[in-house]
This record gives C-alpha cells, structure tokens and sequence, in this order.
C-alpha cells in the first residue's frame, strides 16, 4: 500500500470517527433535552403540590394548634397531646436503642472484629439498616401487637429502636 493510499485510507478513517461523533453529539443533545423536559415536568407537579398544600394549610395553622389538647369530634382544638406523645416515644425508643447501637458498634470494634458473632452482627445490622420502616412496623405488629392482641405504645418504641439501633452501630 503506497503513502497516498494510506493517507486516503487516515482520512476515510477519520471522516466515518467524524460523522460517529456527531451522531452521537445529537443523541446525546436529544436525551438531556428529554432529561431536562422530564425534570421541569416532575418540578412543576412539586410546586404545584407545595403551593396548594400552603395555600390551603396556612389557614389552619394557630397557635392552638399546638397548645390544646385533641377535642371530641366536630370540636375546635389542638394537638398538644399528640405532639408530646411523638416527642416521649421517640425520647425512649432513643434510650433503648442508642445503648444497644453503641455497644453493638464498641464490640464489633474492640473485641472480636472477625468471629462468627461478628460476622452475625455485621449481617443484621446491614439488613436493618437497609429494611423499610414499614417492613420493621409490620414486624413489630406481628411479633407484639398481634400476640398480645392490643396496640400499645411500647410496640412503637421497639419499632423506632429497632430503627435507631444500626444507624448508632455504623
């Protein structure tokens, strides 16, 4: 093959790597276009969602909302007491898994990095800590709720320990 045959042959070469770019330049421009399209569309839904939301709830909000406590039905009152009863549940499903998270996390540290126990430990807290809060509620619902057959508030405190107890040993 003589030098002009090989230099025909670099620009053929090159011209077809040209036009493959360029083809791919445009799909790449047509998907960001849609990218983009589809993200102004999910944004507008968003702000949407929140300006009605606000809009149609700023009105309820009062300060005796939060002071007073439930009413009877068709009653005007407020939250307080479900409020504070969010705050104790979470206050000590904190106390009962912060201790159980940490001492988890010391052992796995300090004591036995690499024995069987350890190796359970690591694989339950991995599938904790990647469970669903209502895959943990259902089975806290079926391990207390359903064989005491009463709901008790000490059934969402292990729901909510259990959720605190992997993110305290990480």
């Amino acid at each position: 093959m003589s030098t002009s045959q090989k230099l025909i042959a670099g620009a053929d070469l090159a011209q077809a790597h040209q036009a493959r770019y360029a083809a791919r330049k445009r799909m790449n421009q047509v998907a960001l276009a849609l990218s983009l399209l589809a993200m102004a569309f999910g944004v507008f839904w968003l702000v949407w969602i929140l300006w009605e939301t606000m809009r149609l709830g700023l009105g309820g909000l009062s300060a005796s909302l939060f002071t007073q406590t439930t009413p009877p039905p068709n009653e005007a009152g407020g939250l307080a007491n479900a409020i504070f009863g969010s705050f104790v549940m979470v206050l000590l499903a904190t106390f009962v898994g912060t201790p159980i998270g940490i001492m988890a996390g010391v052992y796995l540290a300090e004591y036995d990095p690499r024995g069987w126990l350890a190796a359970t430990t690591r694989f339950v807290n991995d599938i904790l800590l990647s469970a669903p809060s209502i895959v943990i509620g259902l089975f806290v619902y079926a391990v207390v709720v359903a064989r005491f057959k009463s709901f008790s508030a000490w059934a969402g405190i292990m729901a909510l320990a259990l959720i605190v107890i992997p993110v305290r040993t990480c």
